[in-house]
């Protein structure tokens, strides 16, 4: 089944995970199934916004202030990120917004 994320959707790093800094990357280990994930600089970044319930349009706030990108773009593959991490059930989708 897909997730759909929106830059509505509030979203967070499922609990049933543990990752670790890999020198600007992130590996991450899914607890359910023992398989291990791989996430770039960026990614990383987001992994790291996403530890607690966040707004989609916050983390891409926060990413067009940090890096040198088209705002378009940013929230095209953000999106895509979050949808494929949903997907491998390593994020949440809430519906309530944070606290």
């Amino acid at each position: 089944m897909s997730e759909t994320v929106s830059t509505d959707s509030v979203v967070v790093a499922a609990r049933d995970q543990v990752s670790s800094d890999l020198g600007g990357e992130v590996a991450i280990l899914d607890l359910n199934v023992g398989v291990y994930y791989g996430l770039d600089e960026v990614g990383a970044r987001v992994w790291e916004l996403i530890q607690e319930p966040r707004v989609v349009r916050d983390v891409r706030g926060i990413l067009l202030e940090e890096y040198d990108v088209a705002p378009e773009r940013c929230e095209r593959d953000l999106i895509e990120l979050l949808e494929r991490l949903a997907e491998e059930g390593l994020i949440e989708l809430r519906d309530e917004p944070p606290a």
